[in-house]
């Protein structure tokens, strides 16, 4: 059987993008086609009270560092929509104005943290960009720059090339699975 399917337009106000609703037809019945974001389902995850005594200290990293992991995303996102179509002077002179503007925002902050939250902030980076700091400084600011952060941070126990792999990482899998109750507000 064959399934015609037909763009539909919506009327939108002048300065919104045009959005296109895809249907498809089935016995007459003109049936509207929505994608949706990409789920993942996983097993149910647990904290037992004994992991959560033996690590308020994590717990409390996480909750301090979580907003600034999702504030990082929401960043790069931007700025890799805006760098998409400049040309190599431009994206320079935006990637600095955009620097600047980022160390103003968080530098205090962040200079505040710890060690050990830094380290937290890094794992939780790579979990909602799906990159290393180490590839995002990369993309962003050039190869030679990610290698001497890499450098700079090796010294305080840092390494920016690590990726966040709670599967087969038991630290990481900590950390996903309180990260998993502090977003839904079990923590």
């Amino acid at each position: 059987m064959i399934l015609p399917s037909f763009a539909v337009r919506a009327q939108q106000p002048a300065d919104q993008e045009v959005n296109y609703q895809l249907a498809v037809i089935i016995g007459g019945d003109t049936m509207p086609r929505y994608y949706l974001r990409e789920v993942t389902v996983m097993k149910r995850v647990s904290l037992t009270e004994e992991e959560i005594k033996k690590n308020k200290k994590l717990i409390r990293n996480i909750k301090k560092m979580l907003p600034y992991a999702k504030a990082a995303r929401r960043e790069l996102d931007i700025v890799e929509r805006d760098v998409k179509d400049m040309t190599k002077s431009e994206r320079r002179k935006y990637m600095k104005a955009k620097e600047d503007e980022i160390m103003d925002r968080y530098a205090a902050e962040l200079k505040k943290c710890t060690i050990s939250q830094g380290k937290v902030l890094l794992k939780l980076l790579d979990r909602e960009t799906g990159k290393s700091a180490y590839m995002c400084v990369g993309e962003l600011r050039g190869k030679v720059r990610a290698g001497f952060y890499q450098s700079f941070a090796w010294i305080f126990g840092f390494k920016l090339k690590a990726r966040y792999d709670p599967e087969h990482n038991k630290e990481d899998n900590l950390i996903e699975r309180i990260t998993l109750y502090v977003e839904s507000g079990r923590l």
